[in-house]
């Protein structure tokens, strides 16, 4: 039976930063492609290692400071004009929350700056903002942003949302599908529908990404008034780092992590399990390649104590000596 849109919380959470209401441009979107893995970092307890991207934490907002080079394709792109644009546009975007009791507009991004000598841009995300973007890096681990990045069209990139880490169905009505994508009065004719939108959407994630779709019309009599999507997982097209560590995140931790490792975290540092799990990775890298790797993790309780984010600061310690050892 295929699943309706509204029944999948982790498409909601997508439509509520990139796609619902929100006719968003590339540019635009690949700003919030970039604030979503920052999120992700932040939760994960992952440091920056340079001075070109920080996270300050103020009075319900943060400071971001990114490389306005974060947003254009690829390294040789000096599209600046392009950047100035998307940071300026999304800077007017808002959106709306309301429930029983309140109705809250909030801006998506504030007070854009870019450094034109250094190529640093500066801007605030208010706390209303940052939390949906924590709950989306939450719900969308499979989230694969550097395929996100290599998309070019709108289309793509918001079918890219929907159907990314799906296994079932997804059912759209015709009327759906024009406001998520913002389409208004445009390709009226279902031909122009499907060679504008659909056909080039499907196109671009064959061509590049892990997560494409199949689709087939639903009609009342002769009338399209809908349409159910295949989610199609392409293996093949996945960034086989990012694929290595999905597989590595099935192998229990307590399985793959010596006990006296997993318990020093545990009792010494306050780790939770929540936090072993999500860095497991990074530490069965350590117990692999790091000599006397419990030795190790006891060098860091005395340096780590002042660190402001303390399992952060040992989960980049681990992972520094790790390439450090594999040298």
């Amino acid at each position: 039976m295929a699943r309706p849109i509204e029944d999948n919380k982790n498409v909601i959470q997508s439509y509520i930063l990139t796609s619902a209401k929100y006719d968003l441009s590339v540019g635009e979107k690949r700003i919030m492609y970039r604030l979503v893995q920052m999120a992700q970092g932040e939760i994960h307890g992952i440091l920056f290692k340079d001075n070109m991207r920080k996270i300050i934490p103020q009075n319900n907002m943060r400071d971001i400071t990114m490389p306005v080079a974060d947003i254009l394709f690829g390294e040789n792109d000096k599209n600046y004009a392009f950047a100035k644009k998307a940071f300026e546009n999304l800077a007017k975007r808002y959106y709306i929350y309301e429930d029983s009791r309140i109705w809250k507009r909030s801006c998506i991004i504030a007070n854009p700056q870019i450094d034109k000598g250094t190529g640093i841009v500066k801007l605030t995300v208010f706390d209303d903002v940052w939390n949906c973007l924590l709950d989306f890096s939450k719900g969308y681990s499979q989230y694969e942003l550097l395929t996100a990045m290599k998309l070019k069209s709108v289309y793509s990139m918001r079918f890219y949302e929907l159907i990314s880490g799906q296994k079932l169905p997804l059912d759209l009505t015709l009327i759906q599908m024009r406001e998520t994508f913002q389409l208004g009065n445009k390709y009226k004719l279902m031909t122009d529908f499907r060679r504008k939108v659909l056909d080039v959407a499907k196109k671009e994630l064959d061509e590049c990404s892990p997560y494409t779709f199949n689709y087939v019309e639903q009609k009342i009599g002769r009338k399209v008034v809908g349409f159910r999507f295949y989610p199609v997982h392409q293996t093949t097209k996945h960034d086989q780092k990012l694929y290595e560590k999905q597989l590595q995140a099935q192998v229990s931790i307590s399985l793959a992590l010596d006990p006296d490792i997993y318990n020093y975290l545990y009792h010494s540092f306050e780790f939770t399990h929540q936090q072993i799990s999500k860095n497991k990775k990074t530490l069965i890298d350590g117990q692999k390649y790091i000599p006397n790797f419990l030795d190790f993790l006891a060098s860091l309780v005395g340096p780590s104590r002042p660190a402001t984010n303390r399992i952060g600061y040992v989960i980049n310690a681990v992972k520094n000596k790790t390439e450090e050892c594999k040298l």
